[in-house]
Formats: structure tokens, sequence, C-alpha cells
């Protein structure tokens, strides 16, 4: 009996903290923007940089633009693909490198909300938004005599670029300093729509101001 009553007079005295919390210090503000830099990994590690901007529909509820430029996303598939042509190149040239990168730029805009915290100069956040992403296909070959074009004719799989939708879902904890400055720690996937789908991971942190 003793236990049921403490249960209940502590589950009033819980509902009665999170009802009386108010918004977290985060929504005093009509927005933000702020610079990136992440780590950005997957098959490869990259990095990735880039800026976000913010707006206060109400108090909790935001609505954000994320922009940025990954370095390098090289999937498994693009790698063997080049290598398997590098290596006949070279074998035909009598030498020879090559290189892959797939560097990504894209643009994304959503929902942002921010759950509340009591008198907290923290707030942790969750995000989803769409947009659209360039992928571009950086693959070059060097040979030791001539022309790459003397030996093989690079195919669309290995060079060009493609715009495609994508898909961005983010978690993270804004950090206030003072009334004006904030530390964003943060994590981003992203999904990718091409023919094989592209996944990209971000963690890292943003600093922004307040306004």
């Amino acid at each position: 009996m003793k236990r049921s009553a403490f249960a209940v007079l502590a589950w009033t005295a819980l509902s009665g903290v999170a009802f009386a919390q108010s918004p977290t210090a985060a929504d005093d503000s009509k927005g933000y923007v702020e610079v990136v830099a992440q780590s950005a990994f997957g098959n490869v590690t990259s990095q990735s940089f880039g800026g976000e901007a913010g707006f206060t529909l109400k108090p909790g509820l935001q609505v954000y633009v994320d922009a940025g430029y990954v370095r390098d996303t090289t999937p498994a598939s693009l790698g063997a693909s080049a290598q398997v042509v590098a290596s006949d190149i070279i074998a035909k040239a009598g030498g020879g490198s090559y290189s892959v990168k797939q560097p990504v730029t894209f643009g994304v805009a959503g929902i942002k909300y921010l759950f509340p915290v009591d008198q907290s100069r923290f707030a942790p956040y969750v995000m989803a938004g769409g947009g659209a992403a360039r992928v571009e296909k950086n693959v070059n070959f060097t040979v030791a005599t001539g022309q790459v074009s003397d030996y093989v004719t690079i195919g669309s799989d290995l060079a060009g670029h493609e715009t495609k939708g994508m898909i961005s879902l983010g978690v993270g904890v804004d950090w206030l300093l003072g009334k004006v400055f904030v530390i964003d720690v943060q994590y981003r996937f992203g999904r990718v729509f091409t023919t094989e789908g592209l996944n990209i991971n971000r963690a890292g942190a943003g600093f922004g101001v307040r306004f």
C-alpha cells in the first residue's frame, strides 16, 4: 500500500514538473544562422562543410535550410569499376595510375523540433527535411605513354554527374553561449536517391548566432 501511494505521489509530482516546464531558452529567438564542419562517413571517411539557417514558427518549432558540400562519398561499386578499367589501361600502356572521388553538393529544407527543457542552456532537438543533391563522379586515369583515350573510352558509370532527390534526418543539442551565440553538436543522416542509392552520415558541430 505504501509503495502504491508513493508511486502515485511520484507520478503526480513528475507530471506537474513536466507541465510546468517553460520552453527552452533557444525559443526566445526569431531564428539562427550557423557554419558547420562535420566528419562524413560510410564506405569512405571524408569531411563535410556547409551552413544552416532557421526561423522560429512558434516556441519549440522552427523551419530550417541546410546546405553543404561533402568531399567524398565514393561507394564500393565505383571504386571496383575504376580499378578494373585502370588495370586494363595500365597493362596496355605499360604503366599508370588512377584516383577516385565522388563529391556531393546538397541542399535540404524541413522542420526542426526543440524539446522543452526548463531553464537550461542545452536544447536537444530532432529534425527532418528533404531537398536535392548533386553527385559527381571524379575518376581520373594517367598513363605512362600516350593519352587515356588511346586505350579506353570512359563511360557514364565512371564520369559525369546526376542530381537526385534527398531526404535528411537529424538529431543534436544546441548549447547556448550567452544570449547570441550557440554551439550545435549534431548528427545528420541523408539518403540520396541515385540509381543504387547513397547514404551520407555526417557528425560534427556548428557555430552560429541567434537573432
